[in-house]
């Protein structure tokens, strides 16, 4: 048994490397939040760097990883982009809630943002993004055989 809170599995994979690459890297990035959170009410100023990095890091890659996929939907012509890009949105909109709450002095909001970015994530993953990923891989296999 792993200590991380997310392990990837293969059960994760959508089948396209560059997009599984980006998940796994968030995967790091909310595991390295969940390891900061033991630190998070310290009073010591290098540790709350460490952690404020870490929220930052999370926020930087996963709004990075969006527009990743979002250009890939544009690319095919995704039939679904906009349902997805507003999953994308909403998901974002909870994320700068959620950090302007702990910012406010909220501690909890922290441990119900890692629940959240762990929850949402993996159930992105194994829904939204794998029926994506099918269509385009379809729309690539049609380009290879104009």
């Amino acid at each position: 048994m792993s200590d991380r809170y997310i392990v990837w599995e293969d059960k994760y994979k959508t089948g396209y490397k560059r997009i599984d690459d980006q998940h796994k890297e968030l995967i790091e990035i909310i595991n390295d939040l969940y390891d900061c959170m033991e630190n998070r009410d310290s009073e010591d100023e290098k540790l709350k760097e460490v952690f404020k990095n870490a929220l930052k890091k999370t926020v930087d890659y996963v709004s990075y990883h969006f527009s990743c996929e979002e250009k890939i939907m544009n690319a095919i012509k995704y039939d679904k982009i906009i349902p997805h890009s507003s999953y994308h949105r909403e998901f974002t909109n909870t994320i700068y809630k959620y950090v302007q709450s702990y910012e406010d002095g909220s501690l909890k909001a922290i441990d119900d943002l890692v629940k959240y970015l762990k929850d949402w994530f993996l159930n992105h993953i194994l829904v939204t993004d794998k029926k994506f990923v099918a269509e385009v891989k379809e729309a690539l296999k049609k380009l290879s055989q104009q």
